[in-house]
């Protein structure tokens, strides 16, 4: 199955490397592709493909160790014959780069999947002289035929007479059908035939995809309801589809995921908060910073269930419901900031020591809104139940102020205070609420998203996220040595963590986003690269 997939995957990288504006006539790939594909890449424009393709593979190559992804191009050169990403060469192979291209993974009835590839045609006779070719070169078939099937003729390469077929093709529309194996000439016939009604362009969940995704994707892959791909993973078991982009500033992703008859519930989580401004008064220097604008009672009715039976059976042993005393209590708008501790030690840094003491890893602000402040207030009494003591003592100076609760632990403390039905919580080292709040009342600076995208991902739809990569880079250098451990095993760990921060120090940040659009869900992330020699913020 790899064998007839290679070389279809092959030619799908040439896809997207022309170099010309505009689109001339011709059907859009998708109308060769069935409905009922288990998966399809499909490039809209492959001329646009192929400029963000240079230039995201120019930017990735000058990262450290990136020494296989700059090869990458050569041996793609070397196993096509041209140079993918040159417009000379595309033109030279036969492909019309103004128009779009896909590569579909067939069900074959209970055989392997078969890939079918559509290939925008500029010049016919390039073209037949590259799959020729390629069928020569790559898969030893240099015997060519004529394969009638129906009303069209394929043209086949076999290895010898009286052999299966290796490849083959036919052109229709100015379009070419590639396939591989030995019912090759049957499929490509199938799929120039193919009814309008059974095609891919006019299937309702496909276009619900992509009106999600919007024009931004250059490339955009899709799994329908129903495929096998898809039967095991059952939160995009409607559908999934994945768009790709980028360019020198990076790479941008996104996944529509299909909601069918969930959509109501999804809907359910759409609240207009506005943690924008509550963010712009969260610590400063944070790493890592999110936000979440949705309604959070029913985003916990999808969260809650996913906690592992032992999570639940320990809170409850304490007589806590996350649902109740958590995400119900609190209104749209939450705002939380993240931080790697100072004090971070790797060696013996265990789920065990994590649940007892999660302040050795992060520093963490939050601020909220709650709906019932006496709820709330009747909720966080049984999370940090206040000290007993004789009903006519007076609180001593070291108690907390009213509406504050505390949980001591041995790299800090939990503190969280209800002004009203402000919510305020700082994990750290005592004081850090008081910080918090003071920043929250006017004084001080907050945090700032790191580039014009990030500041975008926290802003709009449901929530988003951002991290400041040159921040969290800066962070883990600062850690002392014996943050590593000691010995060789502490040196081996320093080289490992020092092989991930080389690359990632040309990055400036890594932002995520949230929305709802008809039928999906849309989560979107980019990567953003440095424009320039990394400069690494304290």
């Amino acid at each position: 199955m790899l064998r007839r997939l290679l070389l279809p995957a092959l030619l799908a990288v040439a896809l997207g490397a022309g170099g010309c504006r505009g689109r001339s006539p011709g059907p859009p790939p998708e109308r060769f592709v069935p409905a009922a594909v288990r998966a399809v890449v499909v490039v809209p424009e492959t001329g646009r493909a192929s400029r963000e393709l240079a230039a995201l593979h120019a930017a990735v190559s000058a990262f450290p160790g990136a020494t296989a992804v700059a090869e990458a191009r050569g041996a793609i050169a070397a196993q096509l014959g041209f140079d993918p990403l040159d417009p000379k060469g595309l033109a030279e192979a036969g492909v019309d780069a103004r128009r779009g291209a896909a590569l579909a993974l067939l069900d074959a009835g209970g055989a392997p999947p078969r890939a079918l590839l559509v290939l925008p045609v500029g010049d016919a006779a390039r073209m037949d002289a590259l799959l020729a070719r390629l069928a020569r070169e790559r898969l030893g078939a240099d015997l060519r035929t004529a394969e009638p099937r129906g009303t069209f003729s394929t043209v086949a390469f076999r290895r010898a007479a009286g052999e299966p077929i290796a490849l083959a093709y036919l052109v229709t529309q100015r379009t070419a059908l590639v396939s591989q194996g030995p019912g090759a000439a049957d499929l490509v016939a199938e799929a120039a035939g193919l009814a309008p009604e059974r095609a891919l362009a006019g299937d309702a969940a496909f276009g619900a995809a992509r009106r999600a995704l919007g024009d931004a994707p250059a490339a955009v892959a899709f799994a329908p309801p129903g495929s096998p791909l898809l039967a095991r993973a059952w939160p995009v078991r409607d559908g999934l589809a994945l768009g790709l982009s980028g360019g020198p500033g990076g790479l941008r992703a996104s996944a529509a995921v299909l909601l069918g008859a969930r959509e109501p519930s999804f809907r359910a989580l759409a609240g207009g908060g506005a943690a924008a401004a509550l963010l712009a008064r969260l610590h400063p220097e944070a790493q890592l910073a999110a936000r979440w604008d949705g309604e959070p009672g029913p985003l916990g009715g999808k969260l809650v269930p996913m906690l592992s039976r032992a999570d639940r059976a320990r809170l409850a042993a304490r007589g806590l419901d996350p649902q109740r005393d958590g995400f119900d209590l609190l209104a749209p708008g939450v705002a939380l900031a993240l931080s790697l501790s100072p004090g971070l030690e790797l060696t013996g840094l265990t789920e065990a020591t994590l649940r007892a003491d999660p302040l050795r890893l992060v520093r963490l602000e939050a601020v909220a809104r709650v709906k019932d402040r006496e709820r709330a207030r009747a909720a966080f009494d049984r999370i940090a139940p206040p000290p007993r003591r004789p009903r006519a003592a007076r609180a001593g100076a070291g108690s907390p102020a009213p509406g504050t609760w505390r949980i001591a632990t041995p790299s800090g403390e939990l503190a969280w205070r209800l002004d009203g039905d402000r919510l305020a919580l700082a994990g750290g080292a005592p004081g850090a609420l008081d910080a918090l709040v003071a920043r929250l009342d006017g004084g001080g600076d907050g945090f700032r998203a790191p580039t014009r995208a990030a500041g975008a991902a926290l802003k709009g739809g449901l929530g988003g996220a951002v991290l400041d990569v040159q921040r969290l880079v800066a962070g883990v250098r600062a850690l002392p040595e014996d943050a590593f451990g000691t010995g060789p095993s502490g040196f081996v760990v320093r080289s490992v963590v020092d092989r991930f921060l080389e690359p990632a120090a040309r990055l400036s940040a890594v932002s995520l986003g949230a929305q709802l659009a008809e039928g999906a869900l849309v989560l979107a992330a980019e990567v953003e690269v440095m424009p320039s020699a990394p400069q690494v913020r304290p």
